[in-house]
């Protein structure tokens, strides 16, 4: 499991959202590349997913167009070139993202983000992991989740009631899991302890 951080404070996180600009665009490589300010790759994801930023997926700008400070340096510049002039093969959906008037609400009441947040197919999952069981080391939860996402790999599945059960998406979703445990640490729902080698349930969030 990948940790980007142990707890991300909502109120913290929501002021450095506040900082944006409207319309402002965001890249999952930022903070990877270590631009100053940037918030963390699997935190986008997990807003883009419950609808607090847009996850852009057509008419993505390239890197000039938005004013990226990492212009220079970012070796994924060229992902996001034109049409014309890019030679990646590397999809450019879903790597970018805008700032919205959902994400001022959300810079405004830090709340709403524990509200969506419940409902992102990663957090449900791990709703189902903690009426389980109340502690888990990082060990065994990543386990059950390279196991999950295995199962996942293999094709849905049909519930008791015969209908198709959701899964989330495994793929490249490891930095979601990360960000969605360190939200529900940060909004009290779940703790570490022991140094950061457990992980208990404080109070049921489902």
């Amino acid at each position: 499991m990948l940790a980007e951080s142990l707890a991300l404070d909502p109120q913290r996180l929501a002021e450095r959202f506040a900082a944006f600009a409207p319309g402002t665009i965001l890249c999952v490589h930022q903070a990877e590349l270590g631009q100053p300010g940037a918030i963390p790759s699997g935190v986008l994801l997990v807003l883009g997913r419950v609808g607090l930023l847009v996850a852009l997926r057509q008419r993505i700008p390239s890197c000039v167009e938005h004013d990226c400070a990492l212009v220079a340096r970012c070796p994924y510049v060229a992902d996001f070139a034109r049409e014309e002039r890019s030679r990646s093969e590397r999809p450019k959906s879903g790597r970018k993202f805008r700032v919205t008037e959902a994400t001022f609400a959300f810079a405004e009441d830090p709340s709403l983000l524990a509200t969506l947040l419940a409902q992102h197919p990663v957090v449900r999952w791990l709703a189902e992991r903690f009426v389980e069981r109340a502690e888990w080391t990082p060990f065994a939860l990543a386990k059950t989740w390279l196991e999950a996402a295995k199962e996942a790999a293999a094709g849905p599945r049909r519930s008791a009631d015969g209908a198709w059960e959701t899964t989330p998406d495994f793929d490249g979703s490891r930095r979601e899991l990360a960000s969605c445990i360190a939200l529900l640490v940060g909004f009290g729902y779940l703790a570490w302890e022991h140094e950061g080698l457990v992980l208990r349930l404080v109070r049921p969030w489902w």
